[in-house]
């Protein structure tokens, strides 16, 4: 139900969800990781970019 959630947060691509999707990035659940970091790539703004940059480089996603 989780990650059904984010896909929907992330679908909604509003900056509005830009701490949500941080915050799940770095959650210990993988799947959950994963919907943040597709919902991040979709928000595609500056901070979004960077955030994904920061967990990737962290090694929490590929």
């Amino acid at each position: 139900m989780r990650c059904w959630l984010l896909e929907l947060i992330g679908e909604a691509r509003s900056p509005q969800a830009l701490p949500v999707l941080t915050e799940q990035l770095h959650s210990g659940d993988e799947s959950l990781r994963s919907w943040a970091a597709k919902g991040l790539e979709q928000l595609g703004t500056k901070q979004a970019r960077q955030e994904l940059w920061k967990a990737r480089a962290n090694g929490l996603i590929d």
